[in-house]
């Protein structure tokens, strides 16, 4: 336990040597989602007719490029509102097609390509599809110091709307795919990425498999009682926020407070029993809130997505095999 906490102190302590050099806070009370229907306010507003496929190469059977595509959501910034990932994309179009979904700050797809990529590519042939959550890596404004900062900050608005475009747009990829190609689709998502996922499996019915990997549940738990919302709770609180009005402000995010559209049977929760990025009694009550779907609890920290990243492989792997096969 002790070992767990010291990785993860020692990682948070890297992770703020970029943090906003200026205050973010901003609020708009007229046009803050309070009381809304979650539904409406998440709806796909269009169809996507196609999305642009740059391929560059080609290995083992996969034509390798890029996919992107006009938000539906638009920010009013030109690199934010282009979304776009790397395609990993298989001869056989009747394969599963996976989404995987990164987390906040992420510099790159790495992290989430060390854990699953080669096993994906080398021994099951599936589609991967590796999607940018807004105002990160390409999609990172020139006025942004770092990956995500405008993605979750002290910007009220900013937050629920960057959360509504990367949900909205997320939803739009799905349904193409469904639309367009054959076989199942399946949801990865990794820490703030688990936390989307875990938002468009309550909404998006056309989702075959979940899969979400030390997962982030309310975004205002997280930037009032964890470290690395620590200065973002700084900025809230030199501006009068306190924790309830923020729990006010985001409700329309959580992904506890809705079903998912998806079976239970086929979600699979990963927590860890010392995280310190993303607390384990958060994580339980989207557990519990959705009546208790197969979760693994692994005794790390939030750093196992590196340390344990083996056994992440080998369970999600194991287990969305079991479904495919039924």
């Amino acid at each position: 336990m002790l070992f767990s906490k010291l990785i993860d102190h020692y990682a948070l302590n890297d992770l703020h040597k970029d943090r906003s050099e200026e205050y973010q806070y901003y609020i708009d009370s007229a046009h803050i989602p309070i009381n809304i229907d979650r539904e409406t306010f998440f709806e796909v507003p269009a169809s996507l007719s196609d999305i642009g496929l740059n391929i560059t190469s080609t290995d083992k059977g996969y034509s390798i490029g890029e996919f992107g595509f006009e938000s539906l959501i638009p920010s009013g910034d030109d690199l934010n509102d282009y979304v776009r990932g790397e395609a990993f994309l298989n001869e056989s179009e009747s394969k599963p097609h996976v989404i995987f979904v990164h987390g906040w700050r992420m510099k790159g797809f790495d992290r989430v390509k060390k854990i699953f990529h080669n096993s994906i590519m080398n021994n099951l042939g599936w589609n991967m599809y590796y999607y940018t959550l807004p105002y990160h890596l390409e999609r990172q404004p020139e006025t942004s110091l770092y990956s995500g900062e405008f993605m979750v900050s002290a910007n009220i608005n900013r937050t629920v709307e960057s959360t509504r475009q990367a949900i909205v747009d997320l939803r739009a990829l799905i349904q193409w795919i469904k639309n367009n190609k054959q076989g199942p689709v399946i949801i990865i998502g990794v820490s703030l990425g688990g936390f989307i996922s875990n938002l468009v499996a309550t909404l998006e019915p056309e989702i075959d498999a979940l899969v979400s990997i030390m997962y982030s549940n309310r975004l205002s738990y997280s930037i009032w009682n964890t470290i690395p919302g620590k200065y973002i709770r700084q900025d809230l609180e030199h501006h009068g926020v306190n924790y309830n009005d923020l729990i006010k402000y985001w409700e329309v995010t959580e992904p506890n407070q809705a079903l998912p559209k998806i079976s239970k049977d086929n979600i699979l929760l990963i927590s860890a029993k010392y995280d310190q990025y993303v607390h384990i009694q958060d994580a339980d009550l989207l557990w519990e809130a959705w009546e208790k779907p197969t979760r693994y609890v692994y005794n790390c920290g939030h750093a196992g997505i590196v340390l344990k990243r083996k056994k992440i492989a080998k369970d999600t792997i194991s287990f969305l095999q079991n479904k495919l096969t039924r």
